[in-house]
């Protein structure tokens, strides 16, 4: 062989052997895929940055099924307030349905429920301006259910006793409904 095959041939066995490096060291400088902690002997590594990470996420979504939770609670609390005030409101008309009342009896009726109506528009203002400055607020149900029973009082004074047994069959049935 002549010098400059063997030079020629030396040249291309360094080259392959230079490429062969550089594509183990190209290999090795790229970022390993993120997976789980290493195990080594019976010890877990443990990328603190990932488990900070994963402790944040974890109390973020706590505190949103936490918030979720009371919205639902409000929602459900809102809705039987108004329940409990449309109730409040139809009251006289279902306990007086079926009696036939005089012009005084129509004026004293009317002059109970204006009463009761202005009660139960002030209670739930004073409801409305609790919620929305932040205090905390009582079931407002139970103070209405009070006035209900009042008004129910008040009612039942102004009638006649015979206009009182369809008043008591109203009741009930309402009571059995309510």
């Amino acid at each position: 062989m002549s010098k400059t095959h063997v030079n020629t041939l030396t040249t291309q066995l360094v080259a392959a052997a230079l490429v062969a490096m550089s594509a183990g060291a190209a290999r090795a400088q790229k970022p390993h895929a993120a997976g789980p902690p290493i195990t080594t002997h019976g010890a877990t590594k443990a990328n603190d940055a990932a488990a900070k990470g994963q402790a944040n996420a974890e109390a973020k979504r706590t505190d949103a099924d936490d918030d979720k939770t009371a919205r639902a609670a409000d929602k459900k609390e809102d809705a039987s307030e108004r329940d409990a005030l449309k109730a409040a409101r139809n009251q006289p008309k279902e306990l007086l349905k079926g009696i036939k009342l005089s012009k005084t009896e129509e004026k004293s009726v009317d002059a109970i429920e204006k009463k009761y109506q202005s009660q139960l528009k002030d209670l739930d203002k004073q409801e409305d301006a609790a919620e929305k400055s932040g205090a905390p607020t009582t079931p407002i149900a139970s103070k209405i259910a009070a006035l209900r029973t009042q008004e129910q009082a008040d009612l039942r004074a102004v009638l006649s006793p015979s206009q009182l047994t369809q008043f008591d069959k109203n009741a009930s049935a309402r009571g059995a409904k309510h």
